[in-house]
C-alpha cells in the first residue's frame, strides 16, 4: 500500500467481511458522516447505520454498515460491524415492513425508547441505500 491510500478492513461476527485500499473512505458515524483520507490521525469512533464509501479516482463502491464502531490508526481503518450490504443485498420491500414494524413499537420506558430509535434509524438507512 502506498501512503497514497487508506487501507480499510471491515470485520463482521463471522468473518473479515472487506479488506481494500482505496484514495478516500466516508463513513456513518453516530452523529454525522467522517471522511478519512491517507495521513488520518488517529481516532477511534461509535458508526451509525448507513453508507461506507470507498473512493479509487473516480469510481465509488458503496456499503452499508450496520453501526459499531471504527478505529482509524496509522496501520489503516478498521471497522467493526454487525452486518457489511452492497445495497443490491438490501431488500427495499423487507426495510419498508422494518421500518413500519418499528414505528408500532410502544415506548413506556427509557430501554424501549432507545430501542425503538435505534430500529427506526436502521430501517431508514436501509431505505435510503435500497435498489
Amino acid at each position: 500500500m502506498a501512503d497514497t491510500q487508506v487501507r480499510c478492513i471491515v470485520v463482521t461476527p463471522e468473518k473479515t467481511a472487506l479488506e481494500a485500499s482505496c484514495d478516500s473512505l466516508t463513513l456513518p458515524l453516530y452523529d454525522g458522516e467522517f471522511g478519512i483520507l491517507p495521513g488520518r490521525a488517529p481516532m477511534v469512533g461509535r458508526l451509525g447505520f448507513g453508507l461506507l464509501k470507498m473512493r479509487n479516482g473516480t469510481s465509488t463502491t458503496d456499503w452499508f454498515v450496520d453501526g459499531g464502531f471504527v478505529q482509524v490508526t496509522r496501520d489503516g481503518v478498521f471497522v467493526l460491524t454487525d452486518r457489511l450490504l452492497k445495497p443490491d443485498q438490501i431488500d427495499k420491500k423487507q426495510a419498508e415492513e422494518d421500518l413500519a414494524k418499528a414505528m408500532t413499537i410502544k415506548t413506556n420506558s427509557q430501554e424501549t425508547h432507545a430501542l425503538k430509535e435505534r430500529t427506526l434509524t436502521q430501517a431508514r438507512a436501509k431505505m435510503r441505500l435500497a435498489k
